[in-house]
């Protein structure tokens, strides 16, 4: 699943920002752009002492990492303190990566944290610029951020499928055959006629494809003639398939 709409655009890279600082050991992260708004952010409900005095730190010292960021071409940046670490790293020309810890850790260690926090920051600037989830838009990076890739996809495609076109469309279109059913074999038998068709097509109303709604409606219009006989289910026919694909298109 895709970032289509600016919505989904934040979600994902929410998402990605948990990820990446709960999967590199961190506390808080944050999306920043070159003039210092913040993006996106990942940040505890509750924070410690030490964690509250280092996002404060980083916040005051964002003027000065975003020149560092457009002025020296700066790629990566890993600082320690007293309270912790900051980790920060070039996302596009016009965005950063930045983690912090706050907690003491051995820089000399990091070096599988550091790489998870490159790949983070390859997976955001691909988020971040919507690039397409295809094979061929991925095919450059190496295999753990294209797997990375894919799980941010298919984890926003279970968090947000209820929020997708497809979703809508669909949950449109189950509203519409519903309604258009109970008027044909009445409230009584519209359950059972939905459930017999849907287990046929094989897939519940939120799944449907375009070739499957269509099969549903002539599943749904054999239970008329059943129940109503062929003038009855030829007026739903023709009345269903036109306006089942009229809705088909609409959402196109």
């Amino acid at each position: 699943m895709a970032a289509e709409t600016a919505t989904l655009l934040k979600s994902m890279l929410d998402l990605e920002l948990r990820r990446a600082r709960e999967d590199c050991g961190f506390d808080i992260a944050m999306l920043v752009g070159v003039d210092a708004r913040i993006f996106a952010t990942s940040i505890p409900d509750q924070l410690t002492a030490p964690q509250y005095r280092l996002l404060n730190l980083v916040k005051a010292n964002l003027p000065s990492i975003c020149s560092q960021l457009t002025r020296e071409a700066m790629k990566l940046s890993l600082t320690q303190y007293q309270t912790g670490i900051t980790v920060i790293a070039q996302v596009s020309d016009r965005s950063f990566l930045v983690l912090l810890a706050g907690r003491p850790q051995e820089i000399t260690k990091m070096d599988e944290s550091v790489g998870r926090v490159r790949r983070a920051a390859a997976v955001l600037r691909h988020v971040f610029e919507q690039r397409p989830m295809t094979p061929e838009a991925m095919a450059a990076y190496d295999a753990e951020t294209r797997d990375e890739l894919g799980r941010l996809g298919r984890l926003l495609f279970v968090e947000k499928f209820d929020e997708s076109p497809q979703y809508r469309r669909n949950m449109d279109l189950m509203n519409y055959l519903k309604v258009e059913l109970t008027k044909a074999i009445g409230v009584g038998a519209v359950q059972e006629a939905l459930s017999v068709s849907f287990n046929e097509v094989g897939t519940s109303a939120a799944y449907m494809k375009d070739d499957q709604w269509l099969r549903l409606v002539e599943l749904l219009v054999e239970r008329v003639r059943v129940g109503g006989g062929d003038v009855l289910a030829e007026k739903c026919a023709k009345t269903w398939v036109h306006e089942v694909k009229r809705k088909l298109k609409a959402f196109a």
